[in-house]
């Protein structure tokens, strides 16, 4: 999510109204379940919110899907592109300079609508654009299952343990799938729509550039290990059922 304004100050208030919005919610989701007197309120709140989360998620899937597949124009950010600077630059100038002053610059990517984009590039990107959100949406399916089981009294059971592992796999393989695809549907969108290189003021890259990101090893590392610990909670919590 991104939010753009003239002004700094205009941007920070965006921000800061948007924060406000979402502590107004989770006050309502608070106020709600102390009315009704729930004996568990911060699970059922942290549920709550989980829920909204996916909800969010779905909301945005339908859009993204008809964005993809609807026709005309489809807009593509970081196209991966060959121009150069509009003004001379790497030029070896040292100064002195009394001003900040770009001495050597270089265009790599840009913002750009593709009409008639071709239906296989536009299934790696929106592919690459699902497993995003799959992503996102999944650490909100674990905290809506340990909490349904914290609130039964059992929050170290083997499902919960179960749901980590499963998620710190679904979570490596999306995070990095979503990468990779991105790149390649870019780099094909850009060797569609633009002249190859050496034949045009703007161009697509000579080559395809895939950058592989390394947290979705780490968050998928982290969460294994968090599944380890419930896994041995959840004998702790059996052994200490059969003592009393």
């Amino acid at each position: 999510m991104s939010i753009g304004w003239p002004d700094l100050p205009g941007a920070l208030l965006l921000v800061v109204a948007g924060l406000l919005i979402v502590a107004g919610v989770i006050g309502l989701v608070v106020w709600d379940a102390r009315r009704r007197g729930e004996p568990h309120v911060l699970l059922r709140v942290t549920a709550a919110i989980a829920r909204m989360w996916l909800a969010l998620t779905g909301l945005t899937l339908v859009i993204g899907a008809w964005r993809w597949f609807s026709g005309g124009d489809t807009w593509i950010a970081r196209l991966p592109i060959a121009m150069e600077w509009p003004a001379p630059t790497c030029t070896g100038e040292t100064g002195p300079f009394t001003e900040p002053t770009v001495v050597c610059a270089s265009v790599n990517n840009a913002d750009a609508s593709i009409a008639a984009l071709s239906f296989g590039t536009r299934a790696t990107l929106a592919l690459g654009e699902l497993l995003g959100l799959v992503v996102v949406a999944m650490p909100a399916v674990v905290v809506v299952i340990i909490c349904a089981y914290a609130v039964r009294g059992a929050p170290f059971a083997k499902p919960a343990a179960r749901w980590l592992f499963i998620a710190a796999l679904v979570i490596l393989i999306a995070g990095l799938g979503a990468a990779i695809l991105t790149d390649v549907g870019q780099s094909l969108a850009a060797m569609e729509s633009l002249p190859a290189s050496g034949e045009g003021p703007v161009t697509a890259q000579p080559t395809y550039r895939i950058d592989v990101p390394p947290w979705p090893i780490g968050i998928a590392f982290a969460l294994g290990a968090l599944g380890v610990i419930f896994r041995h909670g959840s004998r702790l919590q059996r052994d200490t059922e059969g003592l009393v």
